[in-house]
This record gives structure tokens, sequence and C-alpha cells, in this order.
């Protein structure tokens, strides 16, 4: 074989190599998956119905929920290696804002997007927006001000919206009614950590774990706070909001994960 033959051969042998690398490095740049979060909400066990059924509170009082709305933000997921994974956030279009309303089916399931793959033991998040966002005026998409969560009067978001009713509340027409946020450079927003144990949520190119949130409105009013309808019926950016601030990280439950294959969870 001539000089010549064998390094043209060698020539296309190092080119059909470096394609394969490149394809390779590809397929590990796009090598991402995603991970499926499905929040319902309860009262000790009983599921919410609005404006229905009326339920106890651990106090012995009752009450009946008409509206509930929140944002959550700011998430990032704990792997077991002990690494975070943060999303990216966008203010401009809400990527990464989610506002999560008890009569809107569609709210309670949303992803997180562009996730390593990896098995991941933890995830924490904002019950809120974060001071950054809260004070940078009008915005769009979840943080649109036509949501009705947001505070002209303050420049602010409604972290939280709860209104119902209870016979022990003194308001009229025993309304309940509590708008949490963060007012008078006091930051409501809340930080809450939740291991997954014993379950993972096994991230892959195939797999998309779904993450089952349950939210326990009894906790409001048993959480650090003990807090009674009769004495605070009403709280409208208050300093009596950091109370009820306080307990909203109790509020929230890891009911279980579903490691499920990707076209699977997706129909679902």
């Amino acid at each position: 074989m001539s000089w010549g033959l064998r390094k043209a051969r060698m020539g296309v042998l190092w080119l059909v190599m470096a394609v394969m690398l490149a394809a390779c490095g590809r397929h590990q740049a796009t090598a991402v998956g995603a991970v499926a979060l499905e929040i319902t909400h309860q009262v000790d066990g009983q599921a919410l119905q609005l404006h229905e059924a009326q339920y106890p509170t651990p106090q012995g009082e009752r009450f009946s929920v008409d509206k509930l709305r929140y944002y959550l933000s700011n998430f990032r997921l704990h792997r077991r290696d002990g690494q975070w994974f943060v999303p990216a956030v966008d203010a401009q279009s809400s990527k990464g804002y989610y506002l999560v309303d008890a009569a809107d089916p569609a709210s309670l399931r949303f992803r997180i997007e562009a996730v390593p793959p990896g098995d991941y033991d933890g995830i924490e998040f904002l019950v809120g927006v974060d001071e950054a966002r809260n004070h940078a005026g009008v915005q769009s998409g979840t943080l649109d001000p036509a949501q009705g969560l947001f505070w002209t009067w303050k420049s602010g978001y409604i972290f939280l919206q709860l209104e119902g009713h209870s016979p022990q509340s003194g308001a009229d027409d025993h309304a309940l009614t509590y708008h949490l946020g963060s007012v008078d450079a006091q930051d409501r927003a809340r930080s809450v950590y939740l291991p997954l144990a014993p379950s993972v949520a096994k991230v892959s190119e195939r797999i998309e774990p779904e993450i089952h949130l349950y939210v326990d409105l009894a906790e409001l009013f048993r959480g650090t706070h003990e807090i009674r309808i009769a004495q605070l019926n009403t709280v409208m950016g208050s300093s009596a909001g950091k109370t009820l601030s306080d307990n909203l990280p109790g509020l929230f439950h890891v009911d279980h994960v579903h490691n499920e294959p990707r076209h699977r969870a997706h129909d679902s």
C-alpha cells in the first residue's frame, strides 16, 4: 500500500472518529430531562372542596374556602451526590414562577425542564416571590398584575390568597380573608425543603419523574404559631401576616414519587 493511500485512509478514519465524537458531545449536551410536580389540596386528610364543605381547625373552629391561590418560585433540586440543580428563571416571561389556583386544575401540575440526569432526593422552593421580582414593578406571565395578586398600593405581590367564611369570624358575612405578602420591608416569602425519602426522582432521557405534593390547610392554623379565627379573621398585609407566613412551610408534604417513562408522564 502506497504512503499516499495509507494517508488518505487515515484521514478518512480520523474524520469518522471526529464525527462520532461530535455526535456524542451533542448527545451529552442534550441529555437532559424534566421533573413534573402535581399538587392536591386537603384539610387534615379531607380533599378540599371549594364553596361547599366546612372543615375543622385544630382549635375546633370551622371554615370554608372559596378561593385559594399562591405563588411557588425559585425551585431547586438536590441530587444524591450532593449537587443542586437550579432551573433557569426569566422575569420577563415569568419562567420559574408558578401560580397555583385551587379552582384551576391546569395550574396544579407543572414541569421543571432541562434537568440533568441523576437521582434526586430533595426539592426546595419559595412560597411567594423573591424580593428581586417582588418589587420590580409590572411584569408579565404569571406575574402579570392582571392575575389579581398584585398590591398596587404596595407595589408588591400577594404570595398567598385564601378567602372563605367561618362562623367564628367577626367580620361582615363571617368572612375569612388572608392575603399574605411582603410589606414594610419584611420578607414574607418562605423557603420549603422537602426530602423525597424513601423515594428518589430518577431523571433520565427515558424517565420523567412525577413528584406528588399535598398541601394541608389545617397546618396554617397549627404550625409555628397557633391561629384562632375568632382572633384573626382578616390579614391584608398587616404585621399579623408574618405570623401566618411562618406557618406556610408546614403546609407542604411529599405524598409519593412516580418514575414513569417519558411518553407516559406526558399523557397522564
